[in-house]
């Protein structure tokens, strides 16, 4: 340090006095200082260190006295000195340093968001049981007609025992296809195919909703599975609807109201869930029709139904069982319907060809068919060929069957509903099944109308 430096002493800055106010002391080395005296009378120095970088002649603040130690005004500027021999502007090092502690400053604060962000997420984290009731709470009981009722059973037969207890959002490819390939497995491809769809509609609805994001189920497809499951043709002959109508539906040990359901199937062309949540109130043989109210018909259309004689009879049949003031078909607690696939079963039962099942119906051979297994759904596609068969237009038939244009232009500007013609279309497939049921109407052959 240079002789020069260090010229003024703490007891010389204690020295001075107010009247000094203004005026520059010298330390040496670039140091100086500037009297200032405050409101309550109190003098202090306001210590800057003047140094050149390059051209440029600049100063920078080492502290004030007594605030600071006269030493740590000096040592402050030992500092910056060191810096300007360096060829560093201290004033510019100092205004990087800020940037870079506040760049510093930020980045722990984002970390200290995202390790918030990551707890909440970890202790937020479902098990796939947790987001299938989410999922059957918020969508299916909202928008499934059976409440989402079929899915869980399905679910809970398959999927929770195996995925229940995983994490959602660590369910992988490999977890689902092992689960589709154990259902395949036991010889249900169609239960495969089911449940992959399901699964892929759960882990959409989940990520359309921002609780995962990713979706184990892409990528997987039904042809892995079991393969694409094969449309049903199965349409009943006139030969077995013969036998049907004249010896195995009569022999059966099916109820009243199930012998009944099959013949107005086949001569209404409702499904059989539209059957089974029917009300007595839906029907007027006065008027001859059968009101299917939207919140039961499968496209959500109200639609109705001409009764011919024959569906009449049935009808007739059905309501003569005197069971329940409301539901045609009720369940055994009296509050509401059967179970959709009640019927469907009780026909399954029927064509086993093998020993009965355990707590169902010993009568196992009655309703097989020379055509082989049947369903209550072939009997709608057997009353909608036969009503092709004697001449009724494609049209008039799918208004029959309450479907619903898949053209849109012709959607959007053909409105009629035809119900004319559905009448006459109904009356004639119900004299068509009264032939087929009468024992002595033989070689009767099938003529189209005009």
């Amino acid at each position: 340090m240079a002789k020069s430096e260090n010229i003024l002493t703490v007891l010389k800055l204690k020295t001075l006095k107010p009247e000094q106010k203004g005026e520059r002391l010298s330390d040496g080395g670039g140091l100086s200082g500037c009297v200032s005296v405050g409101r309550d009378g109190r003098v202090t120095v306001q210590f800057t260190y003047q140094f050149r970088i390059g051209e440029r002649r600049r100063e920078k603040r080492c502290g004030t006295w007594p605030i600071k130690d006269l030493a740590d005004i000096r040592a402050e500027r030992e500092k910056l000195r060191k810096q300007v021999n360096q060829g560093i502007d201290p004033i510019e090092q100092e205004r990087r340093d800020k940037e870079e502690a506040e760049r510093q400053q930020r980045n722990r604060e984002l970390q200290h968001q995202l390790q918030a962000a990551e707890a909440a997420r970890l202790a937020a984290r479902m098990t796939f049981s947790e987001l299938f009731e989410k999922w059957h709470a918020q969508q299916l009981q909202q928008t499934r007609k059976d409440k989402g009722a079929e899915i869980r059973r399905q679910f809970e037969k398959d999927v929770i025992p195996t995925l229940g207890n995983m994490f959602a959002d660590e369910v992988t490819r490999r977890d689902i296809a092992a689960l589709l390939n154990a259902i395949v497995a036991r010889g249900s491809n169609r239960m495969a195919n089911v449940t992959l769809t399901d699964l892929r509609q759960c882990f959409g609805w989940a990520i359309g909703g921002g609780l995962l994001e990713n979706d184990p189920t892409s990528h997987l497809k039904k042809a892995s599975f079991g393969g694409k499951e094969e449309e049903r043709d199965r349409v009943l002959s006139d030969s077995e609807l013969r036998h049907l109508l004249q010896v195995a539906l009569p022999s059966s040990n099916l109820s009243v109201k199930g012998k009944a359901g099959i013949r107005i199937m086949l001569s209404t062309v409702a499904r059989v869930g539209e059957l089974l949540r029917a009300k007595r109130e839906d029907i007027d043989l006065d008027r001859r029709e059968w009101l299917i109210p939207k919140e039961n018909a499968k496209n959500g259309n109200a639609h109705i139904i001409h009764l011919s004689t024959f569906a009449c009879t049935a009808f007739t049949e059905l309501l003569s069982v005197q069971d329940h003031p409301v539901w045609l078909f009720p369940d055994r607690t009296g509050t509401t319907h059967v179970c959709p696939k009640t019927l469907t079963k009780q026909i399954a039962d029927r064509q086993r060809d093998s020993v009965p099942m355990t707590g169902r119906s010993k009568d196992a051979t009655s309703l097989i068919l020379s055509g082989g297994q049947w369903r209550s759904h072939d009997l709608r596609r057997t009353g909608s060929t036969l009503m092709g068969e004697i001449g009724i237009r494609p049209d008039v038939i799918d208004k029959c069957q309450n479907h619903i244009e898949e053209n849109r232009v012709t959607r959007t500007y053909q409105r009629q509903e035809l119900l004319a013609e559905r009448k006459a279309a109904f009356n004639a497939l119900g004299e068509r099944l009264e032939l087929l049921s009468n024992p002595t109407a033989v070689n009767v052959i099938t003529l189209k109308r005009a």
